[in-house]
């Protein structure tokens, strides 16, 4: 049996230890890749303020929604004026989660140019001397994932700075979706471009990928499994009791890259095991975390639309509100609602939120925000009167939703209410009171999936969410790791070498 353990182990060696040294050295360079996207909070810092003086003259989103010929059609359910390019635009989102832009001139919906595509680069970096439109694409290997598909199709522009930034521009919304330095990209395409296997999309295995990454995980679990067993029963510490080698050595091998082999799979085997555990059951194999085993994530489509009468309130009323009310310049201003409550919201570079109107609610309020109230009223209409279990106000993160090293504090604002609902999914959502939106949804597989997944691949405990106690833990591990494939791949190497050319004795 032991025998065959060994067997199992050196030839599952063989056959993954070039997987397994792409995958620890990609996810190295996936720790300092950087986010991928744009957080709203840098969406805001590089937005260019709202010129008070005129904004009287602009349409209203319901004035705009009606010129551009979509109000027979479609209905809006978020809406956000910001500049693009030196004009006024409504990004809007409809209630089947399309994004369009439109002018908040003249009300025409009309896709970006490319002379403007270049332009809302140079407003995004200041500093750059130059800009030059790159390439007008449907879909790259850094926008290839799902969640970009309501921007698509795309502008990239390079800049002429010193890092050498590459800003994406979604040619639906005139939104930066990514912008990238020279070192960024280099991360990404050595970093989670080889982690996630992409190069099979681009020879046709794009339905493959998945099964590929899932299964030779599982394969590469047994294999870390049968070294820790067989390196465990082979290793002689004194200090247990156990008596030494002939060589008075603990280890029993004497070649450079043997010994190293064991020193390495005993001190990272077990971060190795939990990497490629987690990273099979980020599969969900077998649906194990339920039909929709994802990592939790909120959805917005559905949502109910805009009132009309609220969003007609003329931009003249607006513009004197932003000149007595304003504590420092606007970059954005924001019709949010919820439960039949609208707000329009003005917002600067820093994320200070203030109110500007509000409609539907009988007690109007006197700051940017939502109720209680209001809160558990939506969330019980949107969930068809599914019972309240519990709802709380949290002022700091919990096990579930929290900011990281990989997700901003934007992306996870606080204060928010956790809500736990009575449903056969065990349901919590996450809702900002701020906007009315479901910033996360988690079901009872999502959480489970949270701990097996998100704590033992990245890490995400609260002891090690925030930098550098982070990168103390991540660095040395991801080093041990790399170096442990590494001389999994010469042993291999070596072995079908002399195979080939050497003599069996």
């Amino acid at each position: 049996m032991k025998r065959l353990l060994f067997l199992a182990h050196r030839w599952l060696g063989i056959s993954l230890c070039l997987l397994l040294l792409l995958w620890s050295f990609s996810g190295l360079m996936m720790i300092y890749a950087g986010p991928s996207g744009i957080s709203p909070d840098v969406r805001l810092a590089h937005s260019q303020p709202l010129p008070v003086a005129e904004a009287g003259h602009w349409l209203s989103l319901s004035e705009a929604w009606q010129r551009s010929g979509l109000a027979t059609t479609r209905q809006p359910a978020t809406a956000r004026l910001s500049m693009q390019a030196g004009e006024a635009v409504w990004l809007v989102t409809d209630t089947t989660g399309q994004r369009l832009r439109i002018s908040a001139q003249d009300g025409q919906l009309r896709p970006l140019t490319p002379a403007q595509a270049v332009q809302i680069a140079r407003d995004w970096w200041p500093a750059s001397q130059q800009a030059r439109l790159q390439a007008a694409f449907e879909r790259d290997a850094s926008t290839a994932m799902m969640n970009y598909d309501p921007y698509r199709p795309f502008y990239r522009v390079a800049l002429d700075d010193a890092e050498q930034h590459e800003i994406t521009i979604s040619q639906h919304s005139g939104e930066v979706v990514k912008s990238t330095t020279r070192m960024q990209r280099i991360l990404f395409w050595s970093g989670s471009y080889l982690h996630f296997l992409r190069p099979l999309d681009a020879i046709g295995l794009a339905e493959a990928r998945k099964p590929i990454l899932t299964w030779g995980a599982l394969a590469a679990l047994l294999s870390v499994c049968s070294g820790l067993w067989l390196g465990a029963g082979r290793w002689r510490p004194a200090w247990l009791g156990k008596r030494p080698y002939p060589n008075g050595s603990s280890n029993p091998y004497r070649a450079l890259w043997q010994r190293w082999h064991l020193w390495l799979g005993l001190s990272a085997g077990l971060l190795a095991f939990t990497w490629c555990l987690s990273g099979f059951l980020s599969g969900n194999p077998w649906q194990l975390f339920g039909p929709q085993g994802s990592h939790g994530k909120a959805h917005q489509h559905g949502q109910p639309a805009l009132d009309s009468v609220a969003t007609a309130l003329p931009m003249a009323q607006i513009a004197g509100q932003l000149q007595t009310k304003s504590p420092a310049p606007a970059v954005e201003l924001n019709w949010v609602q919820l439960g039949g409550q609208q707000q329009l919201q003005a917002e600067d570079r820093q994320g200070r939120v203030w109110l500007l109107a509000a409609s539907g609610s009988d007690r109007p309020p006197q700051q940017a925000g939502f109720s209680k109230d209001a809160v558990l009223a939506a969330v019980r209409s949107a969930q068809h009167a599914t019972p309240i279990h519990a709802a709380d106000l949290l002022q700091q993160d919990d096990d579930y939703y929290y900011s990281s090293p990989r997700i901003s504090r934007a992306e996870r604002p606080l204060p928010v209410w956790r809500i736990k609902l009575a449903d056969p999914a065990a349901s919590w959502l996450y809702v900002n009171p701020q906007t009315g939106t479901t910033v996360l949804q988690v079901k009872q597989g999502q959480r489970s999936l949270r701990w097996l997944f998100s704590a033992l691949h990245n890490w995400d405990l609260p002891i090690l969410r925030h930098r550098p106690l982070w990168d103390g833990w991540m660095l040395p591990g991801s080093l041990a790791c790399v170096a442990l494939s590494l001389t999994a791949l010469v042993l291999g190497w070596r072995r079908l070498t002399h195979r080939k050319t050497g003599p069996r004795r």
